[in-house]
């Protein structure tokens, strides 16, 4: 069935909306998740090499692929936000990928903005209704390789979900 509604025109974006749908039960993301030009094929590349990401459920959910580690300080009401402003130039040319925290993704944008940081592709899908559709939307208007879904929608099982199809496009 959903092979008939998806993008055909790209075989390995078929296969990573596919691979996400079947994570999340979310037929939406046929029509909201955004990929920038090049997001696949670098971060087919990339991907292996690990994924730096913003919560200890996403730690869990990629084993190996993850990179994460508690903030050394807390500054912010929020860990992951200490967390990504800590990772710094640590997340140039690496896959990042934030599922949980909408103030992170923000966070990371500002960061980008202010070419502060480059990573090589950001995997932004934080869930929320306070400032994650903003995020998300924010993310595609900048200069780096993305993948996200421009909705309220999103998580830690959606971004495992994206990583993993890359990580499987990267064997083929």
């Amino acid at each position: 069935m959903l092979r008939k509604i998806l993008p055909l025109d790209d075989p390995e974006k078929a296969k990573v909306i596919m691979r996400a749908i079947r994570a999340t039960g979310d037929l939406d993301l046929i029509g909201t998740l955004r990929f920038s030009q090049n997001a696949i094929s670098l971060g087919k590349r990339l991907v292996k090499g690990g994924v730096i990401v913003d919560t200890k459920m996403a730690r869990t959910g990629l084993g190996d692929l993850a990179i994460y580690r508690e903030p050394k300080t807390r500054r912010n009401n929020y860990y992951s936000i200490d967390l990504i402003e800590e990772m710094g130039k640590e997340m140039d040319g690496k896959v990042v990928m934030i599922g949980t925290s909408p103030l992170a993704l923000l966070t990371l944008n500002e960061m980008i903005k202010r070419e502060e940081v480059k990573p090589a592709v950001v995997i932004g899908v934080p869930v929320g209704f306070v400032n994650a559709l903003k995020a998300k939307i924010e993310l595609t208007k900048l200069p780096v390789e993305f993948i996200t879904n421009i909705s309220v929608k999103g998580g830690v099982a959606l971004g495992i979900s994206l990583v993993k199809a890359l990580v499987e496009l990267g064997e083929l």
